[in-house]
């Protein structure tokens, strides 16, 4: 079925020049946040957080730390997917927090805490700061890809930059690692030219087998 999804998915792809005289207007730009907002996540516990930079100082600080990539000076939007950490342990507040707000009984919460989320963690390894992240990220790049679709269906670019200097970006954003670390750097906008051809995909026979 080629709906106007499908359509969107074809006309996506990742933009390696944007447009710099074109700006996402700030609706079309609320709702692609909006998307991501709106993204599932492990356990409910939403555990990304996004830093739209645009002070072009910044940009171009941050480009050095990204390979030198033109398109984070050259997108509209420039987009920065951080990671909790700390907060994912199953004894913290905000993880209190987060299963209070699903309603659960409050005498059901530190069974439901300590046992089927801390057991979650513990039967994955999700036990220190690192595989904590490896984790929180992967919450990341479920929000990054709906911001990227939901740009696509509205006829907005994006690019997903995983060449970045991680610690350094994280030392120039001051962040706190026990707390945040960076996932990922998304960049939206308009391509400056369309791609010369449609992205190669493998075949539908190849992708799905069903048992």
């Amino acid at each position: 079925m080629d709906n106007g999804f499908i359509q969107a998915m074809r006309f996506r792809h990742a933009c390696k020049k944007f447009d710099e005289t074109r700006s996402i207007p700030a609706d079309v730009f609320e709702a692609i946040l909006e998307s991501g907002r709106l993204s599932p996540s492990s356990f409910g516990m939403e555990p990304t957080r996004l830093l739209v930079v645009r002070d072009k100082k910044k940009k171009e600080q941050l480009k050095a730390l990204c390979w030198n990539q033109d398109q984070i000076t050259q997108a509209s939007e420039l987009v920065i997917y951080l990671s909790k950490i700390a907060d994912m342990q199953s004894d913290s507040n905000y993880a209190m927090w987060s299963f209070m707000r699903k309603g659960i009984n409050i005498d059901r919460i530190k069974a439901y805490k300590d046992e089927r989320y801390k057991g979650f963690l513990q039967a994955n390894g999700y036990i220190d700061s690192q595989s904590i992240f490896q984790w929180s990220a992967r919450q990341a790049y479920i929000t990054a890809s709906s911001m990227m679709n939901c740009a696509a269906y509205l006829g907005v670019d994006s690019c997903a930059i995983e060449g970045f200097e991680k610690d350094n970006v994280e030392k120039f954003l001051a962040l706190d690692t026990f707390d945040y670390q960076v996932a990922l750097i998304m960049t939206f906008g308009y391509r400056l030219e369309a791609p010369k051809r449609p992205a190669p995909r493998i075949s539908m026979n190849e992708f799905v087998q069903y048992i």
